[in-house]
């Protein structure tokens, strides 16, 4: 026997798939053969690791949308017959070999024609399709788009309704005031959105300077905005984001959505200084008549007896001092 035979006996043999008579001639020739032995060897380490590992649980929707796309697809393909072979197909019935060739060049000819004509001709229409569409959003609208992630979902060749997602990229430039509403809900998005950490840094820097233009009174903070620094507070992952955020929350007070923004860093909060920043931003006396004096206030007597940090302990009973005297 072929020592070839052999070696692919091996890979049956860890598969239980030889019959008794081969699995004897098997091991029969594994006591005399080094080099089946050290490959046998290797075959089960391969296995062992295979055993260890742990497939990949797929959703069913997932599974869904990918049948239904690679299901368009092929018959997306099947119906994309180049013009030329179709042609070809109609000439080959009526036309000897010669001409069909003349014929089919001519016929070309006038298509290319054709087709030149109207997208020279009618330059300013070739986009209108896509802007009567019901999807067609003001994002786009605004200048060109770049599309991506194109995924399409499903088709109905009978009436034509599509359905597809994709994502749009429109480069937009906007000059105005930091004080402007417009302005402030972009930088807002950035400060939650963006995946660049310098990016967001600086986008909180400057709806901070909002607060620095306003002269007199309180400012006035939009609720989207308010939203964004908030959440850029609790669960920004750069350090110096939150700092940022809270420096200019503060500005904002005593608006009983940010005092609980700022309880909620001094009961949770590992950062020592931003927790520190907040309780010197609570004063308590602002806050007799409001519904948030009663949180506040459990706060400050659980900081007083129980923080880690000896400065938040003293600051809290200090405070507590102050409003029973």
């Amino acid at each position: 026997m072929k020592h070839k035979q052999f070696e692919e006996w091996l890979q049956l043999s860890l598969y239980n798939e030889l019959s008794e008579q081969e699995q004897t001639v098997l091991n029969s020739h594994l006591t005399t053969c080094e080099r089946c032995q050290v490959e046998l060897k290797e075959l089960k380490k391969i296995h062992a690791t295979l055993a260890h590992h742990q497939p990949i649980a797929v959703q069913e929707p997932l599974l869904q949308n990918a049948r239904r796309t690679l299901r368009l697809r092929i018959q997306a393909d099947s119906e994309q017959k180049s013009l030329w072979t179709k042609l070809k197909g109609i000439l080959d019935g009526f036309l000897a070999p010669p001409l069909q060739v003349a014929v089919g060049g001519v016929a070309m000819l006038v298509l290319g024609i054709l087709v030149g004509y109207f997208i020279f001709k009618l330059p300013s229409e070739k986009n209108l399709p896509l802007r009567q569409t019901a999807f067609t959003s003001s994002a786009m609208e605004a200048g060109e788009s770049q599309i991506t992630n194109i995924h399409f979902l499903d088709r109905n060749a009978q009436n034509g309704d599509v359905e597809f997602t994709f994502e749009t990229i429109t480069p937009v430039c906007i000059r105005g005031n930091v004080n402007d509403e417009n302005v402030q809900k972009v930088l807002a998005r950035a400060l939650v959105s963006d995946q660049n950490a310098g990016i967001r840094l600086r986008a909180v820097n400057m709806i901070g300077t909002q607060t620095e233009q306003k002269q007199a009174g309180a400012p006035v903070l939009d609720s989207e905005v308010k939203t964004a620094l908030i959440t850029a507070l609790l669960h920004d992952r750069n350090l110096g984001v939150r700092k940022e955020a809270l420096n200019v929350l503060k500005n904002y007070l005593p608006d009983p959505i940010i005092v609980r923004a700022f309880l909620n860093i001094l009961a949770n909060e590992k950062n020592t200084g931003l927790k520190i920043t907040a309780i010197n931003s609570l004063d308590l006396s602002k806050y007799e008549n409001q519904p948030v004096n009663r949180e506040i206030l459990d706060m400050f007597k659980s900081k007083a007896q129980s923080d880690d940090n000896n400065y938040i302990r003293i600051r809290a009973k200090l405070a507590l001092q102050e409003v029973q005297q």
